[in-house]
């Protein structure tokens, strides 16, 4: 039997953008409902275990340059969620190659996803009246309207129903919601005619994450990454060794292929991608990977870093009812492009229900 759940809104996605969003709704006085398909919050500020170690293998950390981040960062390292990392890393693997630029990188206390469980156990909170409900395990199938409302059919015959909603998926994905709901430009949906367009053409490089569990104390140098010059060619981007980063008791690697790599060998084996990403590593392992390496993990992220570039913060694409999409496509990429973009889509949700509360 189908089952229907109201709120003033519903916001798709519980990485650092949907909460964000959520915060600011949440703060407007509004009843909100946060949706993922993954089973906690945080999207690609992930940490994983295997056996003892642990290890981020999603965003690696995060800089500040903006007051409304700092708050939110400044309130999470109070309560001990971040803490400060270090303030640059080697470009080449060598000890005396560090890229400082003076920049504060933060990292998660006990990983990334501390940040965003900081941020949803505020929602939770009694300040927030209990207005936000975080459903995860969840998948939107759909987004359409009916009756002047959003409606979201999710994969367990619930469907929720909402004044407006915010979608931070990547935008390919938050499109498929759309298209699947009948919704297009062809449709009539856009708000502006180019909003459509403009989605359209934002585009993704894939990452391959191999984590590596050791034997030993690895190669790489303090501060425990490397942030490869993109010019300096060979397929891996970064490496992180995680117990110098302070969150695994056990010497455990994080490597991030690069876009070129990853789109080459994206529906390859991974036994395969393992073999070619560890043979690249050599150097910052002691001894033979094949002894060295005691647990391997490869996890392929299909939508790691956005290549284009959606100048404004968030692009609404329709006004009745309200629909926008925000996330880190959106004014600048990485951690903080990502949260600045869901405090706006947040904000102006919140404008535009008033506004209708006033009318009526």
């Amino acid at each position: 039997m189908n089952r229907s759940v109201d709120s003033d809104a519903v916001i798709v996605g519980a990485g650092i953008a949907g909460l964000c969003a959520a915060r600011e709704l949440v703060a407007a006085g509004r009843s909100v409902i946060l949706l993922d398909k993954a089973r906690g919050v945080g999207g690609r500020m992930a940490t994983r275990r295997l056996g003892s170690a642990v290890c981020d293998h999603g965003a690696q950390f995060f800089t500040v340059r903006g007051r409304a981040f700092g708050g939110i960062v400044a309130e999470a390292h109070e309560a001990g969620a971040v803490v400060e990392w270090c303030r640059g890393f080697s470009r080449d693997g060598s000890l005396g190659g560090h890229g400082g630029d003076g920049h504060a990188r933060w990292r998660g206390g006990r990983g990334m996803t501390d940040l965003p469980r900081e941020i949803a156990a505020a929602l939770f909170s009694e300040a927030s009246g209990g207005r936000c409900t975080i459903r995860t395990g969840a998948k939107a199938v759909a987004v359409t309207t009916a009756d002047g409302r959003v409606q979201i059919p999710l994969d367990d015959t619930t469907t929720l129903s909402a004044a407006g909603c915010i979608l931070t998926p990547p935008v390919p994905q938050s499109l498929d919601l759309l298209t699947a709901g009948g919704l297009s430009a062809a449709a009539g949906l856009s708000a502006e005619p180019a909003a459509w367009a403009t989605l359209e053409q934002v585009a993704y490089d894939p990452c391959f994450a191999l984590m590596l569990v050791l034997d030993r104390p690895s190669r790489v140098p303090p501060p425990g990454g490397i942030q490869f010059d993109a010019a300096a060619g060979g397929p891996i981007a970064w490496i992180a060794d995680n117990q110098q980063k302070g969150i695994s008791p056990v010497p455990v690697l994080t490597i991030h292929a690069d876009g070129a790599f990853s789109r080459r060998h994206f529906d390859a084996p991974p036994d395969e991608v393992m073999t070619l990403l560890i043979d690249h590593a050599r150097p910052w392992i002691h001894g033979d990977p094949a002894t060295a390496v005691i647990e391997k993990s490869l996890h392929r992220w299909k939508f790691a870093l956005p290549t284009t570039i959606v100048p404004e913060p968030l692009v609404a694409i329709s006004h009745t009812p309200p629909i926008a999409c925000a996330g880190d496509a959106f004014a600048g990429p990485r951690v903080e492009g990502a949260a600045s973009s869901g405090l706006a889509a947040g904000r102006w949700l919140a404008r535009v229900l008033a506004g209708e509360a006033a009318r009526g």
